[in-house]
């Protein structure tokens, strides 16, 4: 264990003296290793085998690194190979002939024993002992061989009639316990036990209890007996015996008892239940334990009993007596406090499923328990797509899934057609108790929503909507009426007939009528406006489904022919029969026809005879939406003049913001989005090429964007884009649904082991294809993650004919008379097309995301079958023409911002096809979320216009502010539903990187990241930069949001010299940056390794990097601390291309310390290190690919942007005063604030860097009015653009070594901060100890703690920041603060040898453990706090 010691030999004696980190071993439950120190060469000399010091996860308990001898001594020459194999041969042979002697010494023992046991006489008791010890100790050691079943058959009756002996406890007890290692040591001995009648013995010893001892030596042989023979354990009355007396046990063999019982319970029979229904009130009694272990056990074999009893109702009723119901209930309430494991809270769910569905009496005590409100929070909280998502085998269901069925169990069905036990004693219950419903429905209905609004797969929402069916079939009206206040049922029903089953929109249509038949048409008009009505008629006429919302009605299979293994009917039938059998499955319950003669039924009902409704089924306001959707549509063919759109665009805006609300299904069904982005989108620049000339399309998005920021609510409208961005989507979650992982090996496109399963993929040629081959080979197992470029390589040669090779060889040669070929092996992959069922499969796809864009048409949720076991058939032929995709060009590059430009003209996806609303939607989102982001740019080019054409008089107007400017948060971009998605998709266990995932991910992250919250972006960036599968980064709202380093990873220890921290980093980065292991750091000639040097290392790098002199960064004016600083962050300093040598520093200097940094960096982001490197905005966003303007200069130098702004303003103003003929004599030359442009004696050097040379000539040797727009392009292109092109270039080199820079892009720059440089909290007195584990003689309340408390919360910044450091290695907190330090702060009480105020406070780092003297006075801790964070930096030693 290391302790940070003294900075100076003066003050030994005061400074802490255990202030230290851990080894890597310490501090984690499961190693019982003691840490081991690592020794250093005493040598000064600075070899590579001293820096590199490797170890892993697997293998860090050796905690040294094998020195060159120790390679020397592991490997023998050539010359002693025949020596070893001697040596080696000579130890088997001894090896053999001790076990041989061992194994007759055993025999002969055996013989002795039993020869001894065998005797009659009272005298021979003594002799009896020590032989039955003798035997103890014999079966103890013994090899499995040395015991013949001849033997074991031999001491069996002998030992089980002295385990009878009623007078001598001693030879009972040692009889008993050589049984139980009997047991062990030979497998068949339960038999003969068995048979010998051996366990009435055992019960009996049991049951009379006289000795504690004995009873616990049987308990233990009888847990040895049950694993081979639990049915002769239960006809004898085990279970009885072992349960009867187990208060008299301690815990321990209470453990020992429950697992016999367990064992018992694992093979009941299938006739006779007394022999374990009778126990099943010492079992309820049990659960009320305390111990966890003790309770999952009886749980356990509850659900084996209630398993078991299924099938009969008096066992139910028997089973639901005795408080069973009332035990289990208080268990699986998250509000309790025993901890069960997952398996088990989810078998007591399953456990009250089954007596819900046989027994009045369970039926009627949880509804007295008020079931709902403990179901309510589960099914709130849980984890929808933990476990196996897609329910569908036999004791594979997950939690979601349980309660779904007990809450289906606790009402009726509807369909009394249906033989289901206690469908009219249910009923008639519910009908006496109607506030029963009452109380149900108000708990369950706004979650059960909720959860299907959520986007869960289609299993989980098919069980929602069956409860809510029931629920709304049996309530009353007026309870009914009540409830639907709480919820916008219409909405959500509206939302349900998107899915593209039939089994759930038959649901959607049964609770549609229910709710009109008993609501007297107050919900006619509801349904009308929400689009529920126009979905009914779609379903009438599918011709009508081809609007913008209703479009899946065209892939909806109407009959119930389906390749579905396992229809939905099934997925929650509880009876025993459909979950076993096969046949059932195959028979879909509902008819052909049911869906359109229950549409029609309520068409013909409700809405026919009610004069309101329209006969199309829209409202008013939905058609005077499509009248202005038109009008601009039209507009935009007929090419009117922009001034006349912005009537039509008011008009839009005030109606979307009107009194009148507006439901989500008239606003997508109106088209107002389609006709909105093509307004955007079908904007050019005007014909005359004049450089000042607005393009159409910069000013179509500032008039769309100042509707928002001067007359309507930006977060109404996006609220709106959102709700039907929610209900029009339908990209898939797809599942492996594969519980274990299973190595397969594939043959395409090469040969290899696989982690995860294979694709089963038949190739046959496309039909007219003539000039290749057929394809010989059988079926393929294709790695899906494969692309379809792999898979085209693999296939050319095999099916590429003889004419084709010489063709193309041919056309090699013709073109180059080299004759190089190597363009036809590059080329290859692109020679050929793959089809999945006549549709082109997009190159840029794996083949595991080709397959399910396939499926997507189909089903919402694809099968296991039909993703791993069916047989794909993929068809190829020869590409004829090479699809080349283009960028269009914008064409204006004068237009500001150019991100907004961009945005208009670049694809979102391949899986989102254009012109459909899905698409709208989220192109709508892309602008306003770049308007919103680019506001302050936006502002301050219009302001620039403003002044321009007079409307400004002064300069101080040109520059925006934050005045006048609402931003709304990026949290309203956040599409909840897209997020629940990714997530769940992220957990499936083939996402062990991005090609594993569906396409819509990857491209929606890369087009739209601001759709997903911060967390799921963290999670995504780990498995695109790092592959980690999910289940090693287990994330909350409190962790490190998915960035912190993963335990798992290997680890690499590396020594550092603190005299050379940055020689020391490039060491370390040249040899392990491109490696995938997690970096520990340990100092020469310091004791300590772990997390607490590793986070200091980086902090002192990170202070390296800002010292004077290295010519990295814009402005060397040093801050008092020593370092290069700027109030608003560090961005390179510019260097001309014309001179590598500055005030003595080479360029090539500075380009490698940016490569050293952009390693560091990315380093840091992949072990979760937390550096302190106050980067600018502007230099975040060259990180993440952004391209910086004029207006970015401010962030990071607000003098010189400032400036250049004022200066395009002035130029602006000169030319439109030139386009509009105004222009005199006088204004010939600017006047910048009362001065001439002239005068101001400006040269054609880069401000601040008088060497730096922007341009020469005889023209241009001064700024004046004509040059000045050409020095202010030159000196931003200086600034932002080639005078840190070099530097930025070899950052990202270095950065590329470690992980492609590019993930980073899914975050903006203030996220990108956070990321590495952690959190900036302020602290709260509440806060603190809520976040902070007081120990070991303190509580929150002891007088130091509150003291402590309010010293820290008088700290400033830099004192918190020397806190932070002291206590954690790191002078800022990791991303989630306080909250997300792993381990947990602790405080405990340092006890002092010496008086208390004179010793100082230490810490361990790794373990971000503080130990605090308790001292006198609040003031005296605050002086020695002060004292030990500003003095106790610098080392690490042993206290």
């Amino acid at each position: 264990m290391g302790n940070r010691g003294q900075k100076r030999a003066e003050i030994i004696d005061e400074f802490p003296a255990d202030k230290r980190t851990c080894s890597s071993l310490e501090f984690r439950p499961s190693s019982s290793v003691s840490p081991t120190e690592i020794t250093t060469p005493t040598s000064s000399t600075n070899q590579t085998h001293d820096h590199d010091m490797e170890t892993s996860s697997s293998a860090s308990g050796s905690g040294s690194a094998r020195t060159d001898e120790d390679k020397d001594s592991a490997y023998g020459s050539c010359d002693s190979d025949d020596m070893v194999d001697a040596e080696h041969r000579k130890a088997r042979h001894a090896i053999r002939e001790y076990q041989r002697q061992r194994l007759s010494g055993d025999q002969e023992k055996f013989k002795r024993v039993l020869s001894v046991l065998n005797g009659e006489s009272e005298s021979d008791e003594l002799a009896q002992e020590n032989a039955l010890r003798e035997l103890c100790e014999i079966l103890s050691f013994c090899a499995d061989s040395s015991l013949s079943s001849l033997m074991a058959n031999s001491l069996s009756p002998v030992l089980i009639k002295l385990a009878g002996h009623e007078t001598n406890p001693e030879i009972m007890l040692l009889s008993i316990r050589a049984l139980t290692y009997l047991c062990d040591s030979h497998p068949r001995s339960s038999g003969f036990i068995i048979r010998y009648n051996g366990i009435p013995i055992l019960c009996q010893r049991l049951l009379s209890i006289e000795y504690v001892d004995v009873a616990e030596q049987s308990l233990q042989a009888l847990e040895k007996i049950s694993r081979e023979q639990p049915l002769a354990c239960l006809q004898a009355g085990a279970i009885m015996a072992v349960l009867t007396y187990i208060d008299f046990f301690s815990t321990s063999i209470q453990r020992v008892a429950l697992s016999t019982v367990v064992n018992i319970c694992e093979k009941l029979p299938s006739e006779g239940f007394s022999p374990f229904m009778d126990v099943v009130p010492i079992l309820c009694q049990l659960l009320q334990y305390e111990d966890n272990q003790l309770v999952e056990h009886v749980a356990t074999c509850l659900i084996k009993i209630a398993e078991r009893v299924r099938g009969s109702p008096e066992m139910l009723d028997e089973l639901s007596k005795h408080g069973l119901i009332h035990q289990v209930a208080h268990l699986i309430d998250l509000n309790n406090k025993t901890t069960l494991s997952h398996s088990v809270e989810t078998g007591l769910i399953g456990l009250l499923v089954k007596l819900a569905s046989g027994s009045m009496i369970a039926v009627k005590t949880l509804f007295d328990l008020n079931i709902s409100r403990i179901l309510k929070d589960i099914l709130s909280t849980y984890d929808l797509s933990h476990g196996v998502p897609s329910p569908r085998a036999v004791g594979q269901s997950n939690q979601a899934h349980e309660v779904l069925k007990l809450l289906i169990q606790l009402l009726p069905v509807v369909a009394r057609d249906q033989e289901v036990p206690l469908t009219e004693e249910k009923s008639t219950f519910l009908a006496e108790n109607p506030n029963f419903l009452k109380s149900f429905g108000n708990d369950m209905l706004h979650v059960l929503i909720q959860v299907v609004d959520s986007g869960v797969d289609l299993y989980i929402c098919y069980g929602c909507l069956c409860v809510i069916d029931r629920l709304i079939y049996y309530i009353n009206s007026d309870t009914l009426l009540d409830l639907l206040k709480q919820v916008n049922i219409s909405r959500f029903l509206a939302g349900v007939f998107t899915r593209k089953d039939r089994h759930v929109i038959m649901l959607a249509l049964n609770i549609s009528d229910t709710i009109l038949k008993k609501t007297n048409d107050v919900f006619v008009d509801p349904f009308v406006k929400e689009g529920v009505l126009y979905a009914i008629d779609a379903l009438i006429v599918p011709e009508k489904g081809s609007s913008f919302m209703f479009s899946a009605f065209n892939d909806i299979q109407l009959s119930n022919e389906s390749s579905r293994k396992r229809c939905l009917c099934y997925s929650f039938d509880n009876s025993k029969s459909s979950s076993s059998s096969a046949s059932a499955s195959l028979n879909c319950k509902m008819e052909n026809d049911c869906l359109q003669t229950l549409a029609r039924n309520i068409r013909t009902t409700y809405f026919d005879k009610n004069v309101s409704t329209s006969a199309n089924g829209t409202t008013d306001i939905l058609e005077k939406l499509k009248t202005l959707s038109a009008e601009l549509a039209s507009m935009i063919t007929h090419n009117t003049p922009e001034e006349e759109y912005d009537n039509v665009l008011y008009q839009i805006m005030s109606h979307l913001n009107g009194s009148d609300v507006i439901s989500t299904f008239e606003f997508v069904e109106s088209g107002i989005t389609e006709s909105l982005v093509n307004y955007l989108s079908s904007g050019q620049c005007s014909g005359n090429g004049s450089k000042s000339q607005h393009c159409v399309a910069e000013r179509r998005l500032k008039t769309f964007g100042g509707l928002f920021w001067s007359n309507f609510s930006l977060s109404e409208f996006i609220a709106k884009l959102q709700s039907g961005l929610s209900s029009v989507e339908d990209f898939p979650v797809v599942v492996s649904s594969v519980s274990k992982h299973r190595n397969s090996y594939a043959t395409v496109p090469y040969r290899h082991t696989t982690t995860y399963p294979c694709l089963k993929v038949l190739f046959a040629k496309e039909d007219g294809e003539l000039t290749l081959v057929d394809y010989s080979g059988d079926v393929q197992n294709v790695d899906p993650l494969s692309d379809v470029d792999a898979i085209g390589k693999f296939l050319w040669p095999k099916v590429c004919s003889e004419s084709n090779k010489e063709d193309k060889n041919g056309s090699v040669k013709s073109q180059n008379s080299a004759g190089s070929t190597s363009a036809e092996s590059s080329d290859s992959a692109s020679h050929l097309s793959f089809y999945l069922d006549g549709k082109q499969v997009d190159r840029a796809l794996t083949l595991y995301q080709a397959v399910i864009n396939h499926h997507k048409a189909k089903y919402e949720t694809i099968t296991h079958a039909e993703l791993w076991n069916q047989i794909h058939k993929i068809t190829y032929k020869k590409t004829s023409n090479l699809e080349k995709t283009t960028t269009q060009d914008f064409g204006c590059h004068a237009c500001q911002p150019s991100a907004l430009k961009e945005l208009l003209f670049s694809d979102i996806g391949s899986t989102v096809e254009k012109s459909t609303p899905c698409f709208n939607l989220l192109f709508l989102l892309r602008i306003l979320e770049a308007v919103n982001r680019l506001k302050f740019h936006i502002i301050s080019h219009e302001k620039i216009h403003s002044f321009a054409q007079g409307r400004i008089s002064e300069l101080d107007g040109v520059r925006a502010t934050s005045e006048g400017i609402l931003g709304i948060l990026k949290n309203e971009f956040v599409n909840t539903r897209l997020t629940e998605k990714l997530e769940q998709q992220m957990r499936d266990p083939l996402a062990i990187s991005t090609g594993g995932m569906p396409s819509w991910c990857k491209e929606l992250m890369s087009s739209c990241p601001f759709l997903f919250s911060f967390e799921a972006r963290c999670k995504y960036f780990r498995l695109a930069a790092f592959g980690k599968p999910q289940s090693q980064t287990r994330v909350s709202s409190g962790s490190n949001s998915g960035i912190q380093n993963d335990s798992s990873m290997p680890r690499k220890k590396f020594l550092v010299y603190r005299h050379q921290i940055l020689e020391s980093a490039a060491k370390m980065m040249d040899l392990h940056a491109s490696q995938k292991v997690v970096l520990e750091v340990k100092y020469d000639e310091e004791v300590g390794t772990g997390l607490g040097p590793t986070l200091e290392f980086f902090t002192l790098v990170s202070n390296e990097f800002q010292k004077p002199g290295l010519g990295m960064w814009r402005g060397d004016n040093i801050l008092d601390s020593g370092h290069v600083g700027s109030l608003f962050g560090l961005f390179p300093g510019p260097w001309s291309p014309t001179g590598p040598t500055v005030s003595n520093i080479e360029f090539s200097e500075v380009k490698r310390k940016f490569i050293l940094l952009g390693q560091i960096v990315a380093k840091a982001l992949h072990d979760g290190r937390v550096l302190d490197l106050p980067f600018s905005k502007a230099f975040y966003k060259l990180l993440l690919g952004k391209e910086l303007g004029l207006y970015d200069i401010q962030s990071f130098d607000p003098v010189l942007g400032k400036t250049l702004i004022e200066f395009r303003a002035l130029v602006e103003r000169r030319k439109y005063l030139k386009s509009v003929g105004e222009i005199s004599a006088d204004n010939l030359d600017l006047h910048f604030r009362d001065t001439k442009v002239k005068d101001l004696h400006l040269d054609f050097t880069l401000p601040g860097y008088p060497d730096y040379i922007l341009a020469s000539g005889p023209d241009i040797e001064m700024v004046n009015s004509a040059n000045l727009e050409d020095y202010i392009e030159l000196v931003v292109d200086a600034t932002i653009n080639s005078g840190i092109s070099r530097q930025m270039e070899a950052f990202k080199s270095g950065f590329n070594q470690v992980f492609p820079i590019s993930n980073l892009q899914i975050f903006t720059d203030e996220e990108l901060e956070r990321l590495l440089c952690g959190e900036s909290e302020t602290w709260n007195s509440n806060q603190l100890s809520d976040l902070i584990k007081f120990d070991h003689g303190y509580t929150a309340s002891s007088p130091p703690i509150l003291h402590f408390l309010e010293v820290i919360q008088e700290f400033d910044y830099e004192q918190q920041k020397a806190f932070v450091k002291f206590v954690t290695g790191a002078p800022r907190l990791p991303l989630g603060g306080l909250a997300s330090l792993n381990p947990k702060l602790t405080i405990v009480r340092k006890h002092c040898d010496k008086f208390v105020d004179a010793d100082l406070p230490s810490v361990m780092t790794c373990a971000n453990y503080l130990k605090l003297p308790p001292y006198s006075s609040k003031e005296m801790m605050k002086e020695k706090l002060l004292y030990a964070i500003t003095e106790g930096q610098g080392s690490f030693h042993l206290s």
